[in-house]
């Protein structure tokens, strides 16, 4: 049977299609020493390139009401969402206790740490660390003898499915060293997610030091994870907010 997990933090959004960008496409200005800006460039829903963004100043924050990027018909988004800072030639990304939250695509294995949120395909995952008093307790009796019923699994983790309504709803117990999520195979399928892969992504488990590690597994949507506080962007890094999405590229030779 399939538990139900309510969860009292607000809604998080099942990762809607991109909003398609204005036609118009401003192209970077070079700047003083002849190279290119930093640039945000928005990613439409067939995946080809939308409206560029280039980023000149320190900071450029992003938002539905405020920000020097505003996407005003993005529900999803706080009023001013999350902050871009340049540093140095480099960019940083930072969430400003938004609502959603900010998710960032997958290049290499990541550890997983309790409570933290993933999106693959439209499915947004929160994984849990069993606590002590969640663990299996052994067989049981009753008045001496033992209870028939399903084989005992040593589980130590679950995966909660998030809904826009605010709650958890299907639940899936970790269980096996590997966990691999699709939308055709693997242990945990989602076989109405248009924008899943038939193997998406996988989670591994160290049982001995309780490590946890998901991987993308060449899906072509991605696999992402919303990351806590502030991280820093790579050239070709993908970000959402809300339910637009972005690529960053570097500056260069304009």
């Amino acid at each position: 049977p399939v538990a139900a997990a309510p969860i009292a933090s607000a809604p998080v959004a099942a990762a809607p299609a991109a909003q398609r960008a204005p036609s118009e496409r401003p192209r970077p200005v070079a700047t003083a020493d002849g190279t290119a800006p930093l640039t945000l460039v928005s990613i439409l829903k067939d995946g080809s390139d939308g409206r560029r963004y280039p980023i000149y100043g320190e900071v450029t924050d992003i938002g539905r009401e405020e920000g020097q990027i505003i996407l005003g018909d993005d529900p999803y988004l706080s009023p001013r969402h999350a902050r871009v800072v340049q540093k140095a030639g480099q960019l940083l990304i930072r969430d400003l206790d938004s609502v959603n939250g900010v998710y960032v695509r997958i290049r290499e294995p990541v550890d997983l740490s309790d409570g933290d949120m993933m999106l693959l395909g439209q499915q947004v995952l929160r994984f849990e660390v069993l606590a002590e008093t969640e663990l299996p307790l052994g067989p049981a009796t009753q008045h001496g003898v033992m209870v028939f019923g399903t084989p005992e699994v040593q589980r130590i983790a679950r995966l909660v499915q998030y809904t826009t309504e605010g709650v958890g709803r299907d639940v899936h117990y970790l269980y096996r060293d590997e966990t691999v999520v699709g939308r055709e195979q693997g242990d945990l399928v989602f076989t109405d997610d248009p924008f899943m892969s038939r193997r998406h992504a996988a989670i591994t488990v160290d049982r001995a030091s309780r490590r946890f590690v998901l991987r993308d597994l060449g899906s072509s949507n991605g696999t992402a994870v919303r990351f806590r506080g502030e991280r820093a962007l790579r050239p070709g890094d993908q970000f959402r907010v809300g339910r637009h999405l972005f690529r960053f590229e570097s500056g260069g030779a304009a």
